[in-house]
């Protein structure tokens, strides 16, 4: 119909054109220019307004449903949900994006294009539309994620084995392993776990003396890396490159780049004034000493980036509560702009191993090694990373009462499952 009443307009405008012998159709015809623009762009409008309309409904149905899913797999049935109730209501070129804020919120946009029927008289052929929402699940237990093993399909994606003991104590936290293998969790040794709620998505294997509390979730879905969408600080010039310190020394390193990483040999005793510390294109690493450090973030990125702590020295860090990463004791940027981080971190103390805040390591096979418990360990920190496993030759505590901590705690790592959603936009 739009196609057959554009032809007619077009035929009547070419009558006008050629018919100039009186200026009374002249000025008729000069009148109905805008007269027809304006008729044709309220008839297009309307179409692209209705389509607009459509397309929100069915993104909002989408990203509701994502959002209750909130697996991993969130996108494909956010995607689905809206492919299965699509009509084109005139819209060609429908594009939909999913994507996961930093914050954990559940957004979608969509692009179209809805074909001009009227405008095309005044070289207008189509109207470009766009639409957009947001959904987001408050907290349903008031609960975080602790312990988080992101990898998909490992065995072992978290190991305890302990000569002694290891206690997981997390009275406000739950554990999550997204591994549906039938061995995802190991415990080997005098080892046992104690939280509000075991999310294993596969099996858990136990030799030994070890205990679980609560039994494992039956019904636990893998969820997204909470932070893979976190704002990463702007990394500038190097002040330090392959900065190195051995022997009996006594140093207060300031915040700042480091290019190439840290290297401490030998019985230093090493004081981290408070700041951000980026490691890029290196590795903290270190084979003695005594690192202490209050209102510290590491920031891992580049080529090779990683932490390797040899387990001869003590570690003292207590995370920022301010700048560009609160909260977090250490984060790694995985794919960084000057490289891939490396696929192993080892986090090991002699005496004391404590880190207050979350130590976030994805993509790495992440060690954490205890020897003894001379000094009262973290009474919170919250470890991340494609796989973890946790070697205790003494007696590793890791404690996770978000009670305990000033620190901000980050909205992502806040526990949304059997939330509700809530679209906001």
């Amino acid at each position: 119909m739009f196609k057959h009443m554009r032809v007619s307009l077009q035929n009547v405008w070419s009558d006008f054109v050629r018919n100039t012998e009186g200026s009374v159709v002249s000025t008729f015809a000069l009148a109905l220019v805008p007269l027809v623009g304006l008729t044709g762009a309220a008839i297009d409008y309307s179409a692209a307004t209705k389509a607009r309309t459509s397309l929100q409904a069915k993104l909002d149905a989408a990203v509701l449903a994502g959002a209750r899913d909130g697996s991993t797999n969130w996108k494909t049935t956010a995607l689905n949900v809206f492919n299965g109730s699509m009509t084109a209501n005139f819209a060609t070129n429908i594009t939909p994006v999913f994507e996961l804020t930093s914050t954990r919120a559940y957004t979608g946009s969509v692009t179209a294009t809805v074909p001009a029927s009227f405008l095309g008289v005044l070289g207008v052929s189509s109207i470009d539309i766009r639409v957009s929402a947001t959904t987001t699940v408050p907290p349903s237990t008031g609960g975080y994620y602790c312990v988080m093993a992101l990898n998909a399909n490992a065995r072992g994606a978290l190991q305890l084995t302990g000569n002694a003991s290891i206690r997981i104590t997390a009275p406000k936290c739950v554990i999550q392993v997204n591994s549906t293998d039938t061995q995802a969790v190991q415990m080997n040794g005098n080892t046992w776990i104690n939280s509000v709620e075991n999310c294993f998505v596969g099996g858990t294997s136990t030799v030994g003396n070890s205990s679980i509390a609560p039994a494992p979730d039956a019904t636990c879905k893998p969820i997204p890396d909470p932070f893979s969408a976190y704002p990463r600080p702007a990394v500038g010039g190097c002040d330090y490159t392959n900065y190195q310190l051995s022997g009996n020394k006594t140093v207060t390193l300031q915040p700042g780049v480091y290019c190439g990483g840290m290297n401490f040999s030998g019985p230093v005793n090493v004081t981290f004034s408070p700041g951000l510390y980026v490691i890029k294109d290196g590795i903290i690493s270190e084979s003695g000493g005594t690192f202490a450090g209050n209102g510290v973030t590491f920031f891992l990125t580049g080529l090779g980036a990683s932490i390797q702590l040899s387990g001869q020295a003590d570690w003292h860090i207590v995370a920022s509560t301010g700048g560009p990463l609160p909260g977090f004791a250490i984060f790694l940027e995985p794919s960084g702009p000057t490289g891939l981080a490396s696929t192993t971190s080892s986090l090991s103390g002699q005496a004391e191993l404590y880190f207050e805040g979350i130590v976030y390591l994805p993509k790495q096979e992440v060690t954490v090694n205890g020897n003894a418990s001379v000094v009262a360990p973290s009474p919170y920190t919250s470890y991340i990373g494609d796989t973890l496993r946790f070697v205790g030759n003494g007696d590793l505590v890791i404690n996770n009462d978000t009670s305990l901590t000033s620190l901000p705690l980050p909205k992502a790592v806040m526990v949304q499952t059997n939330g509700r959603p809530i679209l906001t936009q």
